[in-house]
């Protein structure tokens, strides 16, 4: 399987409200960390994508695993795609402060006593992890390597708030994270993450958003391939269980068709989790489609209703002429035809047999026919 997005960039539209998505770099879209503490503390893993191989070297205990590095890396990359004040560009420092308790909070993750005996360790062996990437060709090496972060101070017991421009806890990020983070990153909904549990749910998630961008056919992906990209530190038939599991929690919060066989994976077409520019340009178009068809029919049934209405209006014009001359020639054949001047027997200025005066029949119960 080769990953054809790679070198695009899933390019959200202007004006989304602040917040309402997040980033990730495309590499944490590809591959993934440990999903729990490695066996026997191992110090090194290696992930692969197709061409891309990453290796993660520890500089701690052990490497960084679980929930909260792949949470960070969220929010650092959100906070820099988003050129937010809390990231310095001219010295890679990233400030703490509250900013990223609130951002956990966003996502559901409350922090307290508990959850920051888990946080702390996990993000000290992240900042101290090193990645060595590499994408290499038969025509061409294509390699980097960094360590996360350079330096960093955070004070893990202080609550109380810390006023924007006094921030007290931060970490300087390497030259090298900070361009893979800001390396085409890929959208993702935090509302959807905020109901994610699992961290093998997330790392799908991220992967599902990314893979399906761009896709106009089904793509294949051989269970083995996926076992060395989302992680080979357990068996093959117990990955593929906590696969389906992962697969089954994201598509509850994310609909995407994909189907697990016995020897493969099909990814089928599908909409990224956050509109691209050019979805939402075509669901616009097609909103416009809608309006104006609606329009036009509105219209149609307006000056349908129009000539129904002309056309009864003449119907009823002409049963009432046909009405009045039946009644009129009704009261000719009564009277004898000698209603009016020129009709037999009539003498001008003098009244006839039927009582009428000059030419006009003052019969005051027909008067309305007149």
């Amino acid at each position: 399987m080769v990953d054809d997005t790679r070198f695009k960039e899933l390019t959200l539209p202007e004006g989304e409200p602040w917040m309402s998505h997040g980033f990730v770099s495309k590499i944490a879209a590809q591959i993934s960390l440990p999903y729990r503490r490695p066996k026997d503390n191992a110090k090194e893993i290696v992930r692969r994508n197709g061409n891309l191989v990453v290796r993660f070297i520890s500089g701690e205990d052990c490497l960084p695993y679980g929930k909260y590095p792949r949470l960070f890396e969220l929010w650092a990359c959100t906070m820099i795609k988003t050129n937010n004040p809390c990231f310095d560009p001219e010295t890679n420092v990233l400030h703490l402060g509250t900013t990223f308790r609130e951002f956990l909070r966003m996502i559901d993750v409350q922090v307290g006593g508990r959850q920051l005996k888990s946080i702390k360790p996990q993000l000290e062996r992240l900042f101290a992890c090193s990645y060595h990437i590499s994408n290499n060709t038969e025509n061409e090496t294509n390699m980097r390597n960094f360590v996360v972060a350079e330096k960093s101070r955070i004070d893990w017991l202080r609550n109380e708030p810390q006023a924007h421009g006094l921030f007290e806890n931060w970490v300087q990020l390497s030259q090298g994270y900070v361009n893979m983070l800001r390396d085409h990153p890929v959208p993702v909904d935090l509302k959807v993450i905020a109901r994610l549990r699992k961290p093998m749910a997330i790392d799908v998630y991220w992967w599902l958003t990314k893979r399906v961008y761009n896709l106009h056919e089904p793509v294949t992906i051989t269970w083995q391939q996926l076992y060395q990209q989302f992680g080979n530190d357990s068996e093959l038939r117990k990955f593929k269980e906590n696969f389906r599991n992962a697969l089954a929690e994201v598509t509850e919060v994310y609909p995407c068709r994909v189907t697990l066989g016995p020897q493969r994976v099909t990814v089928f077409p599908n909409r990224t989790s956050v509109p691209t520019v050019a979805q939402t340009r075509a669901i616009e178009r097609s909103r416009e489609d809608d309006t104006k068809r609606s329009e036009r029919e509105r219209r149609n049934a307006e000056r349908a209703e129009e000539r129904r209405a002309r056309a009864e209006s003449r119907a009823e014009e002409q049963r009432q002429r046909e009405e009045i001359q039946r009644r009129v020639s009704e009261e000719r054949k009564r009277h004898g035809g000698s209603m009016f001047a020129g009709s037999a027997g009539y003498v001008e200025g003098e009244p006839d047999e039927t009582g009428a005066e000059d030419d006009v029949w003052h019969d005051p119960d027909e008067m309305t026919l007149f």
